[in-house]
């Protein structure tokens, strides 16, 4: 298990189960994945003071945003990209060269006193904004990284609503407030929207899940499955099956427009 903004997410082979750019912001809880932006990135209004990379098997995966640093550990750059460019999947980065899916890295990377004051004058949303484009000029800088984004037409899943009906109820008007918590099949969330849930199980299926319930606002719930790779003795039911059965919520296989990163050129980083 790792802690990112105080709540708890689990890791399968070195890949969080929840949208790590998800989980930085203390209201992205309600939000759905950054809008991209323009091919060329702007200028960030913020940038990290000192950062320090190196190679890292520890095996102890973790991602951590505070009020003035940033430290990642245990994990490819492929995440790092992910969080700093606002996409779910790796299959979402194209044109990654071999080490970056698979050589796991710690990054740590701090503020001085004055950007972390001016930081933390902006709204919460305008926060994680500015985090990305600190974490787009980290890559820029330190692993020499081009990339622009692309829409490609992939297979998908899209979440409906069940012939059986819902069977989770509404808990607050929106769902920018909420919390949840994501351990090995098992969801526990307290207002939680479901474009928010729709993100995060998009780990599990290992596709870009598309909300197409309708549904706004918060929802109380715990969903209970069966990961990849459990046990035979493991008698929780699918993640398909068991959104069906416990929430009302089907996902349905379909094919859609999904961002992606292109990325043109990327180096290893360089030394600290």
């Amino acid at each position: 298990m790792i802690k990112t903004d105080g709540r708890l997410f689990a890791l399968r082979g070195g890949v969080l189960l929840a949208a790590v750019f998800v989980a930085l912001s203390a209201s992205a809880w309600g939000q759905t994945a950054t809008p991209a932006p323009q091919q060329n990135s702007p200028a960030p209004a913020f940038r990290y003071d000192v950062v320090t990379i190196k190679p890292d098997d520890s095996g102890n995966g973790y991602f951590k945003l505070s009020p003035d640093s940033f430290s990642m550990g245990g994990m490819p750059a492929w995440v790092l990209i992910r969080s700093a460019y606002g996409v779910l999947m790796e299959g979402q980065i194209v044109g990654l060269p071999e080490w970056a899916k698979t050589e796991p890295i710690a990054v740590e990377a701090k503020m001085d006193a004055d950007t972390t004051k001016a930081l933390r004058k902006l709204p919460p949303m305008e926060q994680w904004k500015q985090s990305q484009l600190m974490l787009q000029a980290m890559l820029a800088e330190r692993f020499a990284l081009k990339a622009h984004r692309e829409t490609k037409d992939l297979p998908i899943y899209e979440l409906t609503i069940a012939k059986g009906g819902l069977k989770m109820m509404q808990t607050a008007p929106d769902g920018s407030g909420g919390k949840a918590s994501y351990a090995s099949g098992k969801v526990t969330a307290d207002e939680i929207s479901v474009e928010s849930l729709a993100a995060n199980l998009s780990f599990v299926v290992g596709r870009v899940i598309v909300n197409k319930t309708g549904l706004e606002g918060g929802y109380d719930f715990t969903l209970e499955y069966a990961p990849d790779g459990a046990d035979a003795s493991d008698t929780r039911p699918s993640i398909f099956t068991a959104l069906e059965e416990q929430l009302g919520l089907k996902l349905e296989p379909a094919r859609g427009p999904v961002d992606v990163i292109v990325v043109d050129h990327i180096e290893r980083p360089t030394a600290n």
